[in-house]
């Protein structure tokens, strides 16, 4: 496999320009890196990063890819990278190490090689999927921070030079379902152009379509959805048109007021989408100036349409992201007029700005605030239980798993009995315990009347969020312990807190 990289100083540049180009590279790239570090140091892991890795764990790598990666609804290469990294002693607290590790060659990947001009460059690491959500939360959508902009940087030879693009475009089909509709037109576009070329009796290019197939059923072949996945029955969705739109708006503005630390609605979010709109016009004037525009229209269209039609959740939109990323970076030398080159620079400008201030207002959160209670969450129980020996305790709510990586076995009576494993959550649509429980399923755990509680916040009902305590001692139970906790989305703070609740006892109801 043979490709070739360009380091030659672009055409017009001076030594003295380089240099200074140079200088601002490495300096932007040294503090990115001390960022993203700094806070993934502070970080500590919630419920989504938790699953996956005690999947990894606790699974050999055959039944983490064979079986237990579908019903998470992804292809199993987060699972395995997650093994690997475990196998090899890294532990729970640091798995921010390997999404950072990702998202700072991603960095340098924009800082050298993406043709925008070099500001735009460095901005484009203060953008929020960069600077902190794909960063620093430990999810294998950082993988696509990384191989998006390299399958860009080998966009413009694949067909001189197949085999290093079918590899990127088919690990990327591995990462999640919406990589796997963006790597799967690659691949198609990739065959049309081959075979435009009368290349397909190359051994090369056979050898390259062989390579991004494989890798594309066995990004399906893992991901194919089991029977009794019950996972959707347990989601509340919106209406199609209304997840799309707010998909595209997760990946661009969601609202004209990024500085805001208070959820906005009405026309702040109407004014986002209009910008998210415009944006996304400027980008299909670009590409129909170009030669690829079937394809670089079907990517986004086609992630959009899957983000109504199937599931999306937030954090999704930056999948959006990174491939509108691509679309910008591989078709930046089009001819396009100057006013539209113009709008295009100050789109991605306004941008950077916009995410670049929720990026900084969520690290700097994250930084001085708990994301996630399960650690100190894990040791109350502990305590709890060595001191009521024989006393049960159940869990509501899939924040209160975020306890079992720093306990040694699973310890709630209402998940398999009490059983020590498995500690992750199964999505099996026979399992009982609901990781996304419904709030009537509140009282029916009431009804159980076990011991303690672990309770999530955010999936108890409204009278028990507005008066904890006090809906808790109507109940007969008291607040043992309080986890204050916080998740961040865009500057926005997402209420994480644990509660740990006892039986009450001598009519006493409150405790601090």
């Amino acid at each position: 496999m043979e490709t070739r990289v360009n380091f030659e100083r672009p055409a017009g540049q001076t030594a003295d320009t380089a240099r200074c180009n140079l200088i601002v590279q490495v300096l932007a790239l040294v503090f990115y890196a001390t960022w993203v570090i700094w806070v993934g140091m502070h970080h500590e892991a919630w419920f989504d990063e938790m699953q996956a890795w005690l999947l990894a764990r606790d699974n050999t790598l055959v039944t983490l890819i064979g079986t237990y990666a579908r019903y998470e609804g992804t292809p199993g290469l987060w699972h395995a990278i997650l093994w690997l990294a475990i196998h090899t002693g890294l532990p729970f607290g640091a798995i921010w190490v390997l999404s950072a590790g990702f998202a700072i060659v991603a960095a340098a990947l924009v800082l050298w090689r993406a043709p925008f001009p070099l500001p735009l460059r460095v901005g484009l690491l203060a953008t929020w999927y960069f600077g902190y959500q794909y960063s620093v939360v430990a999810r294998g959508y950082c993988l696509d921070l990384m191989l998006l902009p390299m399958a860009a940087i080998l966009f413009a030879d694949r067909v001189r030079w197949p085999l290093g693009y079918a590899v990127v475009i088919g690990i990327i089909a591995n990462i999640n379902a919406f990589s796997f509709l963006a790597s799967g037109l690659l691949g198609l576009e990739l065959l049309v152009r081959l075979a435009l070329a009368r290349r397909l009796g190359d051994r090369r290019a056979l050898a390259a379509l062989a390579l991004a197939g494989g890798f594309g059923l066995f990004a399906m072949w893992t991901a194919w959805q089991p029977a009794d996945n019950g996972f959707m029955a347990q989601v509340t969705r919106m209406n199609p048109v209304g997840s799309a739109v707010v998909f595209v708006a997760n990946a661009l503005f969601d609202r004209v007021t990024p500085w805001s630390t208070v959820r906005q609605t009405g026309v702040d979010v109407v004014l986002g989408m209009a910008l998210s709109a415009a944006f996304l016009a400027l980008i299909v004037r670009l590409v129909l100036a170009g030669r690829d525009r079937a394809l670089m229209l079907a990517m986004p269209i086609s992630l959009i349409v899957f983000s109504g039609a199937v599931l999306a959740s937030s954090w999704h939109g930056g999948v959006l992201f990174t491939v509108l990323l691509f679309v910008l970076w591989t078709q930046w030398a089009n001819p396009v007029d100057r006013p539209t080159r113009h709008l295009l620079f100050g789109a991605l400008a306004l941008l950077e700005f916009g995410q670049g201030m929720q990026t900084v207002h969520s690290g700097l959160y994250d930084v001085s605030h708990a994301y996630s209670a399960g650690h100190p969450a894990a040791d109350a129980i502990m305590a709890w239980r060595a001191d009521h020996p024989g006393a049960g305790i159940s869990a509501f709510g899939g924040q209160s798993f975020e306890t079992q990586p720093w306990l040694p076995r699973n310890v709630f009576d209402n998940y398999h009995g009490g059983a020590p494993h498995p500690q992750f959550v199964r999505w099996n649509s026979d399992e009982t315990w609901h990781a996304l429980p419904h709030p009537q399923e509140w009282n029916a755990l009431l009804a159980t009347h076990p011991d303690a509680i672990l309770a999530a916040m955010v999936w108890l009902p409204a009278p028990v969020k507005a008066d904890p305590a006090g809906q808790a001692c109507q109940a007969g139970y008291s607040v043992a312990h309080r986890f204050p906790a916080a998740m961040q989305w865009r500057g926005l703070s997402i209420d994480n807190t644990l509660f740990l609740l006892e039986r009450a006892k001598n009519g006493s109801c409150f405790r601090s």
